[in-house]
């Protein structure tokens, strides 16, 4: 089966752009994401390039996902999406912990949908594990959680 047969989020609301020297059949070796997205559109907005797109970053909001394939021995490779909720007071930072963990789902499903030609050119990425790693200086939000696999956002 081909990626990008099914999927939850608007199709219609994606919109990848691929950085020189990336193409989207690959290569894999150096390729990031930049998921950023419009709060009055809903329009998503993925570049992947051989570097994070930080002038889409919205300084203010934070709200972006960025991440990066990691080889992890001969042919494999671990999937590491950084994820930044804050450093501010404890209230704030769970309220945009919680709204990451709750549009992370959507937001995996944007990435690998539009990055679904390295997918289907290199299928053994589908049992790539996805890490998000969460950044703050409070303790408990800052951490590494485990994702599953790319092939859980495909299907």
């Amino acid at each position: 089966m081909k990626v990008g047969d099914y999927m939850e989020f608007d199709l219609n609301k994606l919109e990848a752009t691929f950085k020189p020297s990336m193409t989207p059949s690959g290569p894999i070796e150096g390729r990031k994401y930049t998921l950023t997205h419009s709060d009055t559109t809903d329009m998503l907005f993925l570049d992947i390039g051989p570097e994070y797109n930080y002038s889409a970053i919205n300084e203010e909001l934070r709200d972006e996902l960025i991440g990066k394939y990691k080889r992890y021995g001969y042919n494999s490779y671990i999937l590491i999406f950084y994820a930044y909720v804050g450093d501010s007071d404890y209230f704030a930072v769970s309220m945009k912990y919680n709204d990451f963990k709750y549009h992370l789902r959507s937001a995996l499903q944007a990435i690998f949908y539009g990055d679904k030609d390295l997918l289907n050119e290199h299928d053994f990425l589908l049992d790539t594990p996805i890490y998000v790693k969460f950044d703050s200086e409070i303790a408990i939000f800052d951490n590494y959680e485990c994702y599953g696999y790319v092939r859980d956002y495909i299907l």
